[in-house]
C-alpha cells in the first residue's frame, strides 16, 4: 500500500489522489489544502492551479513553481488547525521539506472559499 504524502496514513488512491485525479472533490478546506500538498510533492501545478482563486492565483507562477517543488525534498505536512463555516474556511498548517540540504518549512493560515460547492484556496497568510 502507498501512503498518501499528507500524512493521513491512508492510501494514497482512497485519499487525496481521487482529489487529484479529478474522480471526487474534497467536501472541506482541510481535505483541499491536503491534496494540494501532495499536488506539490509531485510538482503537479496542474491541480494546484485549479484548485486556487484570486488573489492566491493573480501572481501564480506554476512553471516557477513546478521547479521549486522539484528540486525539494517534501519531508510531511503538520495541520495544526482546521475550521469552516458556511462558504469560508482556514486551515493552518506546516509543510517541512529539505531545500539543499538544509531543513526548511513553511508555516501558513491559508484562507479557502467554498464557490458552488468547489473549495479554492485564495490566500494565505505565513506565519513565524
Amino acid at each position: 500500500m502507498q501512503y498518501c504524502p499528507c500524512g493521513s496514513q491512508k492510501n494514497y488512491i482512497e485519499c487525496c489522489g481521487v482529489f487529484i485525479e479529478g474522480k471526487k472533490k474534497p467536501l472541506t478546506p482541510e481535505a483541499l489544502m491536503r491534496s494540494r500538498y501532495v499536488a506539490y510533492t509531485q510538482a503537479n501545478m496542474t491541480y494546484i492551479a485549479k484548485t486556487m482563486k484570486s488573489p492566491a492565483s493573480d501572481h501564480f507562477d506554476a512553471k516557477l513553481s513546478g521547479k521549486w517543488a522539484k528540486k525539494v525534498e517534501w519531508l510531511g505536512l503538520e495541520v495544526k488547525a482546521s475550521s469552516f463555516q458556511n462558504t469560508k474556511g482556514f486551515v493552518e498548517f506546516i509543510a517541512h521539506f529539505k531545500e539543499n540540504k538544509k531543513s526548511a518549512f513553511i508555516h501558513e493560515r491559508s484562507e479557502f472559499h467554498c464557490e458552488n460547492g468547489i473549495w479554492y484556496y485564495v490566500d494565505g497568510v505565513h506565519l513565524a
